[in-house]
């Protein structure tokens, strides 16, 4: 199975980087790939490919829009189920830094690649990495209700002025009962930066 991101923003974050590269990670420990698709900016191509993801410059609908595809839409009226997402040629996730409320971009995806088939993850919001992680839970023939979620989980992170507690917008699936929040994203708390600061 291949797990694509359509990246969906301006520039690359500090941050969304950090998303990209754990997703990357949790699929191959998946026995899954990972493709950041629709990085038509040469900064942001240039960027993606040193760090060492894998990576297509145009929208991964020129390739993806059929119904054996699985674009995972928040908006979506159907959630995704075990026996789709393990039969699925493709699962596709919007690269998008969540807002909060959300805006609800994915439907801008959605519009580019009407014949996929569209399914939730649930009523929460989550990462990036998050819905990769999920995603790759269910493919693997766990339900939705059985994947445990922690809800704008607080982690504590050490700072140079000592451990500071940071409450993260999204929602993340556990592992081994504490949220599954990327080691990168941490580090990028504990420095004091931010989702948006660019590279």
């Amino acid at each position: 199975m291949i797990v694509v991101v359509e990246h969906m923003e301006e520039g690359v974050s500090r941050w969304m980087l950090e998303e990209y590269l754990e997703a990357a990670r949790a699929a191959s420990e998946a026995g899954a790939e990972l493709l950041v698709a629709n990085a038509s900016d040469p900064t942001v191509y240039a960027t993606l490919r040193a760090a060492g993801l894998r990576v297509w410059r145009w929208s991964a609908c020129r390739l993806l829009d059929r119904p054996d595809t699985v674009l995972l839409d928040p908006a979506a009226p159907r959630r995704l189920e075990p026996w789709e997402a393990s039969l699925a040629r493709a699962i596709l996730v919007g690269g998008i830094m969540g807002d909060h409320p959300p805006r609800g971009r994915t439907r801008l995806l959605s519009w580019r690649c009407p014949s996929a088939a569209k399914r939730n993850l649930g009523p929460h919001q989550l990462s990036i990495d998050g819905a990769v992680k999920v995603a790759l839970e269910v493919a693997g023939g766990r339900s939705l209700d059985e994947v445990e979620l922690a809800v704008s989980p607080r982690i504590e992170v050490e700072t140079p002025m000592g451990p500071v507690e940071v409450e993260l917008p999204y929602a993340y699936p556990l592992r081994g009962g504490r949220p599954w929040v990327a080691e990168g994203v941490a580090r990028l708390l504990a420095g004091g930066i931010m989702w948006d600061e660019t590279l």
